[in-house]
């Protein structure tokens, strides 16, 4: 056992470092206390259950849910008060995103129709492996290239003499025997070949038994994303030439063969698999600045509204803390500034961004095409993830690479009595579409456990009022003093 009196200095050492850690409240100035006695934490969990509604559907940037949820940010940031920006013609930004069509690669589908011996025949191939748009529609006259290798080196060429352009090729594994090439017929070459020299569309026999280059009935998209490239069994290869007389399933691996062969026409259908310029909105509002010398300068707050939609199940992922916390507060930080009546120096912009989930497309789409100067911008406050967590403990990003514009954060924090944490994430969000612009940015979060993090659990339920009004009062002060210092 410990001696006693050690223990105790040991309790004392402790709790003194524990004081010590923990900043202390200073006195705010008049207008500051004015703002933050502006916010209301029921209102901004009301702001949180009204986005995580059944009728937003979990928010999928592009969706149809995702639409009706923009205009009513739209509607709340225009009964604020906030002004459309004049380059932007309103509080909606327009942007196109590219939008995923299926929910699983086994959804993805190719089919070949065609007749042959006086039939109709369709056949379906799983297209798993494809990586383009789809929603294709090919009507071609098929042509057999023998085995699909053009190989100047070693005067090697199935296409000599022929015209494939706008044609379909089919052609065989492998290569011919007793033909030294200079290049490795791989299946990706042999698409790029057909590629270039005009086709529409590439067939592979698969023979009976073997497993080639392929393994499945399809082969892959590669670079040419929208080429289709697929596998077929001997007896398709088969009908596909049989008005000219030529059976593929019995040519020998390797033999020598003549290509140019002429099949019959057939149609070729992908499944649309996304749409690439699905339209999505960014929620832009601002407050102008009332100082001349300073109103073009730019503090700007964000964070993403949109979440992950639905799962397969039917299952609605809402996105609570994940980021209608930060949707919400950004709101509250508009409204409590608008509702004081205090006019702030320089501008303040309020965003709302599309699309963080599927890869940061609102704020890089904005940060590529601002309105005004990236440059004006003196100070950029993002907000992911403040719903749940540690009460009065913030993670941020910003202090080392942007001390002055971090120095309002900090101080803000310290004044209100909460923990910041410098430079501790990880993880990805909106501030890097600006930081990769050399703009002066934060991410602000709730340090602590997120344990529903992308899962049916994160409901407004399991938020805590304490940490949202914490984390409103702290954008809201640390904004201000970036707009009038």
């Amino acid at each position: 056992m410990k001696n006693l009196r050690f223990c105790l200095f040991q309790a004392i050492l402790l709790a003194a470092a524990l004081f010590c850690a923990i900043p202390s409240q200073a006195a705010l100035t008049s207008p500051e206390e004015r703002l933050a006695g502006m916010v209301d934490s029921a209102r901004i969990m009301n702001t949180v259950e009204r986005m995580c509604g059944d009728d937003f559907a979990g928010r999928r940037a592009g969706s149809p849910e995702h639409y009706l949820v923009a205009d009513y940010l739209a509607r709340e940031m225009e009964s604020i008060g906030l002004s459309a920006d004049p380059v932007l013609g309103g509080i909606k930004q327009p942007l196109t995103m590219r939008y995923s069509l299926v929910e699983s690669p086994d959804q993805i589908k190719a089919k070949i129709s065609y007749t042959a011996g006086g039939k109709k025949q369709n056949r379906t191939f799983a297209y798993r492996d494809y990586n383009g748009r789809g929603g294709l529609s090919v009507s071609s006259k098929v042509v057999f290239v023998g085995y699909g290798i053009s190989d100047p080196s070693s005067g090697y060429n199935d296409y000599a003499g022929l015209d494939i352009t706008g044609k379909t090729v089919l052609w065989l594994p492998g290569r011919p025997a007793g033909v030294k090439l200079g290049i490795s017929p791989s299946g990706a070459q042999k698409m790029l070949t057909a590629y270039q020299h005009g086709a529409v569309a590439c067939l592979i026999l698969r023979r009976a038994g073997i497993k080639d280059a392929w393994g499945t009935n399809v082969g892959f998209a590669g670079a040419i994303a929208d080429f289709p490239y697929i596998g077929v069994d001997e007896r398709i290869a088969d009908e596909l030439m049989s008005a000219s007389g030529l059976r593929p399933s019995r040519i020998k691996n390797g033999a020598k063969v003549k290509s140019g062969v002429a099949g019959v026409s057939i149609h070729l259908a992908v499944t649309p698999v996304c749409d690439p310029v699905r339209k999505t909105y960014n929620i832009i509002g601002h407050i102008p600045g009332s100082d001349s010398a300073l109103k073009d300068e730019v503090v700007l707050v964000g964070a993403h509204y949109d979440h992950l939609g639905r799962l397969k199940s039917g299952g609605i992922l809402r996105g609570a803390d994940d980021n209608a916390s930060g949707s919400a507060v950004v709101l509250e930080a508009a409204r409590s500034i608008m509702q004081s009546g205090l006019p702030p120096r320089r501008t303040i912009v309020f965003a709302l961004w599309t699309g963080e989930e599927g890869g940061l497309i609102g704020s890089n789409y904005f940060a590529g095409n601002p309105p005004f100067p990236l440059k004006n911008i003196v100070s950029n406050i993002e907000l992911d993830m403040v719903g749940t967590g540690t009460p009065g403990v913030f993670g941020s990003t910003g202090a080392a690479a942007y001390p002055r514009h971090f120095t309002h954060i900090a101080q803000s924090a310290s004044d209100l009595g909460l923990i910041l944490k410098r430079d501790s994430l990880n993880g990805a969000s909106d501030h890097l579409a600006f930081t990769r612009k050399n703009v002066p940015s934060s991410l602000i979060y709730a340090e602590g456990k997120h344990p529903y993090y992308h899962t049916v659990k994160d409901t407004p339920e399991t938020l805590k009022p304490e940490v949202l009004e914490s984390a409103a009062k702290l954008v809201i002060l640390s904004a201000w003093r970036a707009a009038n210092l």
